[in-house]
This record gives C-alpha cells, sequence and structure tokens, in this order.
C-alpha cells in the first residue's frame, strides 16, 4: 500500500514539472485534458489513483511520452 501512495506522489510531481515547464495553468491542463481542474490537482498531490486513460490524455493535452509521466516509478 506504501508503495502505491508513492507512486501516485511520483506521478503527480512529474505531471506538474511538465504542466509548470508548459507555461500552463492547472485549469487550463485539465481543459486541454477533458478533465475537472479538482481532479487534476488531487491527482498533482499524489492523492488520486489515476487511470491509464486519463493518463494518457494528460499526456497527450502536454504533449510528452506518457514514459517521461510514470518516470521514475
Amino acid at each position: 500500500m506504501a508503495h502505491a501512495v508513492i507512486h501516485r506522489k511520483i506521478v503527480g510531481s512529474n505531471i506538474r514539472t511538465f504542466r509548470t515547464d508548459a507555461g500552463l495553468t492547472l485549469e487550463k491542463l485539465a481543459e486541454k485534458a477533458d478533465l475537472s481542474w479538482p481532479y487534476l490537482s488531487e491527482i498533482e498531490r499524489g492523492r488520486e489513483n489515476i487511470s491509464l486513460d486519463k493518463l494518457v490524455k494528460i499526456a497527450q493535452a502536454l504533449d510528452v511520452r506518457l514514459s517521461k509521466l510514470v518516470e521514475g516509478v
């Protein structure tokens, strides 16, 4: 269980890094990925267990490879 929390935090941190590097607000990325910004905020904080489908949407919205979002897991 503890590993799952660490993995969510790593993925969330990676998403936040790519989002800020792209100059996107949480709201703008959420709009591009067709997700709600509160949900995306929970993902970035490592509090939400994200599905693969939603992770792919975020990667596409950020224009990064999916593997970059899970790097370090």
